[in-house]
């Protein structure tokens, strides 16, 4: 949905900037770097669009592979199935160790308790 939208927007905008750019048809002079071109007005609008439109895709272009290489970093850090299982497994003992070891505690309690004191 968001692409479409995006996509309609886009077509409305330049459809407004090709009318304001046919409405635009005089000769204009410009001076570059010290020449002076003549050129129709509705090619300059265009050109300085096109240079406009280059240079957002560029910035966007460099944000784009920052975000492709953190994807590829977080990516290679994932934890593997094997790994994962390998994990779950060590977890699991630890459980059952400290299970144990409680029961351990509890026995020494209840022993302590049981012996008459001194």
């Amino acid at each position: 949905m968001k692409k479409q939208s995006t996509t309609i927007a886009s077509i409305i905008i330049l459809i407004i900037i090709a009318i304001f750019a046919l409405l635009n048809t005089a000769t204009v002079v410009v001076n570059l770097f010290g020449a002076r071109v003549k050129t129709p007005l509705v090619l300059l609008i265009f050109i300085c669009l096109l240079i406009g439109a280059m240079t957002i895709y560029l910035l966007s272009f460099s944000s784009h592979l920052k975000t492709t290489k953190e994807l590829k970093e977080l990516q290679s850090s994932r934890i593997s199935k094997d790994e994962l299982k390998r994990y779950q497994k060590k977890i699991n003992q630890l459980q059952k160790e400290n299970s144990q070891l409680k029961q351990q505690i509890k026995q020494q309690n209840s022993q302590k308790a049981a012996s008459p004191v001194k």
